[in-house]
This record gives C-alpha cells, structure tokens and sequence, in this order.
C-alpha cells in the first residue's frame, strides 16, 4: 500500500523547511500530487527518494537548474556534470584554503604585535612605541618584519604578559648585584634565570615541538646582542646604564665555565621539553 507524507511531515523527515518544497515544486523540481479528498499537496516514498537525490546535488553546489536538467532530460550526461562539478569544488577548496591560510598568518600577525605591547607595557609609552618602532626598523628586506612578528605570534598573550612579569622580577634581583664581580654565585645563578626566560620565549616562538634547543651559536647570538644591537642595548640600559656591560660579562662568563663544558645541561634549560628529556 502506498504511503503518503504531508508537506510537513516531508519538512520534518528531510530536514529542510516548508518554504523550500514550495519552491522546489514552483520551479518544477519536485512536483507532489494533490490529494483527492481536501487537495492538499502529498509526497509518496519515490518523492523522498527523489528529494534525497535533490538534497545531495544542492550539497555539491549544483544550480536547481542543473538539477532539473539531470533528473528530467534522458541525455543529461550526469557523469560529466558530475566530473566538472568535481573540478569546481576542489579548486573552490584550494581557494578556500588559501584564504583559511592568508587569515591564519593575519591573525598571527596581530598576536605578534599585540604581544610586542605586553612586552613592552611596563616602560613609559613614549619609551614603549619608540622601542618598537626601533623594533620594526631592524628589517630591511620585504617581508622579514612580518616574519618575525608571526614568530612572535605563536606566543600567547599569557605567555607574555608571565614573562614580562619575570623580566621584571629578574631585573629587581639583578640590579643590586651591578657592583659584584660577573663570576660571583649570585650573579650566575640570575644569569642561568635569565638564560631560562630567553630560552623558554624562543621555544614557545618556533612551538615546542619544533625546538632544537639553545645551542652554543644561539647562546652566544644572545649574549653579543647585549652590546652589539642597539635597541637591546637601549632596552637593558633603560634600568641602569651599567647592565648590559655587566650582563654580557656575566654570561660570557658563564658560556666559558658552564655552558662550553656542559652544553646538553643548558640545551633546554626553562623548557617544560626538559624535564621530559630528563
């Protein structure tokens, strides 16, 4: 016996509204019948089959003109249609891709630059724009300053805002020593936190999976910047004229009496990698 399905009950089944099936029959796409007795509009169980069929096409980003064309005309090669609608849709997933890839890198970007103010949040803000506009001018070739800015993006605002913090901590601690010798105990145990902070914000930058850890170039990159690069030069004198001399001894120091002599001790040193290595 055949069973018939009211325009709601179809609605219900299929998932799609009222308004939809009105507009499927006014366009000639699924036509129901008309019952006999109150004229309402009835779908069988072929309907449903059909509009499953409808439903799939539209999922694929068919027309309902090219729907129609496929259900009604007897030489529609639906194979080839099938086939083009293939090629579209993969080239608008490329597409698509490409725009998911462009607003991943932007939405990076901006976290790099947001996190540059966290960093820099505890200066004056005269000192704090300056700074990074220095920070900008360090780039010259095309591209190389929103690079850089992605690297500093993969780092939380979190993350930041605890390292700016323990910066902070670092230099209260470190100040008071400026007048002991750079081989002191107390000034090369703030040397191994500094060194701590400077490698657990390189690794959150290139992910912690992808780190390699602080190796003797990088250590030594670190310490040079000291007074080689003026605007980290600027930013440790910003605290006390005497500290970036003080501190590039302090860990020239180190890099001679504990880094060089030890290297895999200090590989992940402040890296939560570390102590599953350990």
């Amino acid at each position: 016996m055949q069973k018939w399905f009211s325009v709601s009950q179809v609605s219900k089944l299929a998932g799609v509204s009222v308004r939809t099936l009105h507009h499927y029959d006014q366009v000639g796409l699924l036509t129901p019948l008309r019952r006999q007795d109150n004229g309402y509009r009835c779908y069988s169980e072929p309907h449903l089959a059909k509009l499953q069929q409808i439903l799939l096409y539209r999922q694929l980003d068919f027309s309902l003109e090219q729907i129609r064309d496929m259900m009604q005309a007897p030489d529609f090669d639906a194979v080839n249609a099938l086939q083009q609608q293939h090629a579209l849709l993969l080239s608008k997933l490329d597409a698509t891709k490409q725009m998911i890839n462009n607003i991943e890198v932007a939405m990076t970007i901006a976290q790099g630059k947001q996190n540059l103010q966290i960093l820099f949040s505890t200066v004056p803000q005269d000192k704090a724009e300056q700074w990074q506009q220095d920070f900008a001018s360090q780039f010259a070739e095309p591209g190389e300053y929103e690079t850089a800015l992605q690297a500093m993006g993969n780092v939380s605002a979190a993350q930041s805002q605890h390292l700016t913090e323990e910066f902070d901590n670092w230099v209260a601690q470190y100040l008071p020593l400026l007048a002991l010798p750079v081989q002191a105990e107390a000034v090369q145990q703030l040397v191994l936190q500094h060194l701590a902070m400077q490698n657990r914000f390189l690794s959150q930058m290139m992910s912690d999976e992808a780190y390699q850890g602080l190796t003797g170039e990088i250590f030594l990159m670190l310490t040079e910047a000291l007074i080689e690069e003026e605007l980290a030069q600027q930013m440790y004198a910003y605290y006390d004229p005497a500290l970036p001399e003080h501190l590039y001894e302090a860990m020239m120091y180190f890099a001679e009496h504990s880094f060089k002599p030890a290297p895999e001790q200090y590989r992940f040193i402040g890296v939560e990698k570390a102590e599953s290595l350990s």
